[in-house]
């Protein structure tokens, strides 16, 4: 019964835990033809607000981040969070 339990919390995705402040690294949505820029095609932000799915408010479906690097306020979807780097001090 908890081997089971672990798989299933070992592959909750990781942009469930998100909270706003947090700083999370996010996959560029362009694609890359080029095979070496793919692993280095990420950029930081921090989640200003997070917006819920129809059937569950509680279940992030979007987040409103702004780029770290030029300030850009943009609303992305939830599954191209790639890892929280630093997670919000409340």
């Amino acid at each position: 019964m908890y081997y089971y339990l672990f798989i299933l919390s070992s592959a909750t995705p990781e942009f469930l835990f998100v909270k706003p402040g947090d700083y999370v690294a996010i996959k560029n949505e362009e694609n890359c033809e080029d095979t070496t820029e793919k692993n280095i095609n990420y950029w930081v932000g921090q989640v200003i607000d997070c917006i819920g799915g129809a059937r569950n408010p509680n279940s992030w479906t979007l987040f409103q981040v702004a780029n770290i690097d030029n300030g850009e306020i943009t609303i992305i979807n939830a599954d191209i969070v790639e890892n929280i780097l630093k997670t919000s001090e409340s």
